[in-house]
């Protein structure tokens, strides 16, 4: 084994590529090594401008892109059962009080959870103390100490020095982060209030001078294992917003007669063929009252009607294929996170549909084996607002920042409303294949350490509530998740009137 690997990264650096720490240690714990070093020395060849290092992100990418190219198999899912397991509902749990108490063992619960997961997934963590323990710490000639805690305040200086509040179940400190260490700094900009830490430093008196910011975070995977499921598909949509004027019907009916093998050519019909799932990240309706003169752009002014309009376009997806629906904020349910599935008195002919499952925001489903967190994606707002170099044109990339944090809506208090539940529900324990929202309005993909993560864009054209806010959405798009290998396989676009240029934009990616 140590042979191959050793063959393995000289063949990389043959070639004039460094190789990463991380992408050596992928190697190291594949068997296949030297296979992988020859595929990925191969894709480099083809691209016109090569990169100075080979990091395991895309290494992985290179892989998967290779692997692509390979003959499609003729599936038909119609014949293949339906495999699906709700590993996490909020409905089934939610019981807020509103309650002092209730506050309390919200963020107690938020730190003990993530708390849990650095000490089990990161070894640079697992000497961590309290911050009671610092002082006493420091006193022995300890130095440099580890303390994982959660953000309670952050405030910048006149120096560039950035001051962040610090506590944890024991105690409080401020901590002070100084221009010092470029990294170190750019990593202190983008801490937002509430989020859950390690942070490493020194104390100087009663400050703690940082010298290092250590997130939760999603570990690079050290081997990309193949899964049994069928090569079936999960058509990922949000956003639909029916009974509003803006609701692209057109474009929506043009994707209705694709997904019954109606449009296109044969080519684009077998992809039909094979979707076995239809997850809608919500807002399947465009609701009522949910922004100022919304009734203004709407076609439909009672809310139980856009569910029966809703319902009669589900009805037209084949029955072999299972729907699964989240709430978003403009559905008819707790506006609170965690949400509970769409009120049934309101969208009764959503329930009554043979192939449909609704449940809450957010939600754990497994298809065929591969797990899928599916969430509206209402924090994004929050993140958006607070995190420096993310972009609303760029949703998977602020989709990042909530993984980076193992958290759904880490951001208490902003744009986003949590509900105090005993438990904190909205916590990433379980890292997803694939990591699912909407919101945002505008479409995005990308494969960060293993998780397929896509923000599906919307259904609806620009309103003028849109315009006033500057959002220019990206509508009408499907993404075609290939459950055999946890990869997206597709991107059809359906905005476009004709046949031809809706599927110009079909690709096998990541």
């Amino acid at each position: 084994m140590a042979s191959e690997l050793r063959r393995a990264i000289a063949k990389i650096l043959s070639i004039g590529l460094q190789i990463s720490p991380d992408a050596v240690d992928v190697l190291a714990r594949r068997k296949d090594a030297l296979e992988i070093a020859c595929k990925v020395v191969e894709r480099l060849k083809e691209l016109d401008e090569k990169p100075i290092v080979l990091t395991a992100d895309l290494m992985f990418k290179l892989i998967q892109v290779e692997e692509a190219k390979q003959e499609e198999e003729e599936i038909d899912a119609e014949k293949i059962p339906v495999d699906e397991e709700v590993i996490f509902d909020p409905t089934q749990v939610i019981r807020s009080e509103g309650s002092a108490e209730s506050f309390v063992s919200y963020f107690v619960s938020r730190y003990n959870k993530l708390k849990r997961i650095m000490l089990r997934e990161r070894f640079d963590v697992r000497n961590a103390i309290t911050i009671s323990q610092i002082r006493k710490w420091s006193h022995r000639g300890k130095g440099t100490v580890k303390v994982i805690c959660m953000v309670t305040g952050k405030r910048k200086t006149a120096e560039r020095k950035i001051i962040l509040e610090l506590e944890d179940p024991t105690g409080s400190i401020v901590a002070v982060v100084n221009d010092r260490d470029p990294n170190v700094l750019s990593r202190a900009e983008k801490v937002i209030r509430d989020e859950v830490l390690c942070v490493e430093g020194q104390l100087v008196g009663d400050i703690l001078l940082v010298s290092d910011i250590i997130q939760p975070e999603v570990p690079i995977p050290s081997v990309r294992e193949k899964g049994s499921a069928p090569p079936v598909f999960a058509a990922l949509i949000s956003d639909l917003h029916v009974g509003s004027k803006y609701f692209m019907r057109s474009a929506f009916n043009r994707f209705l007669l694709w997904i019954n093998g109606k449009l296109g050519v044969e080519r684009y019909r077998s992809l039909a063929r094979r979707v076995k799932y239809l997850i809608i990240a919500g807002d399947v309706v465009d609701g009522i009252g949910i922004y100022p003169e919304q009734e203004k752009e709407l076609l439909v002014k009672d809310i139980k009607k856009q569910y029966r309009m809703a319902a009669e376009y589900l009805a037209q997806i084949p029955t072999h294929i299972r729907v699964i629906i989240i709430p978003g904020n403009h559905d008819a349910t707790r506006q609170a996170l965690p949400s509970p599935s769409i009120f049934r008195d309101c969208a009764e002919p959503i329930y009554r549909l043979p192939n449909v499952r609704v449940i809450g925001d957010p939600a754990y489903v497994k298809l065929h084996g591969v797990l899928f967190l599916i969430t509206h994606g209402r924090s994004l707002d929050d993140v958006l607002a607070t995190t420096p170099g993310v972009r609303y044109d760029k949703p998977a990339e602020v989709m990042v920042e909530l993984l980076k944090r193992r958290h759904v809506a880490p951001i208490y208090g902003g744009r986003t409303q949590i509900a105090p539940e005993k438990e904190d529900y909205l916590v990433i324990d379980k890292i997803p294949d694939v990591f699912h929202a909407g919101h945002l309005h505008t479409f995005g993909y990308m494969n960060y350490r293993g998780v397929v993560i896509v923000n599906s864009g919307a259904w609806q054209e620009q309103t003028d509530y849109m315009k006033s806010m500057g959002i220019k959405p990206d509508p009408g798009k499907v993404t075609l998740v290939d459950l055999s290998n946890k990869r997206v396989h597709a991107i059809l676009d359906f905005a476009k009137e004709k046949s031809v240029e809706m599927f110009s934009s079909l690709s096998a990616i990541i």
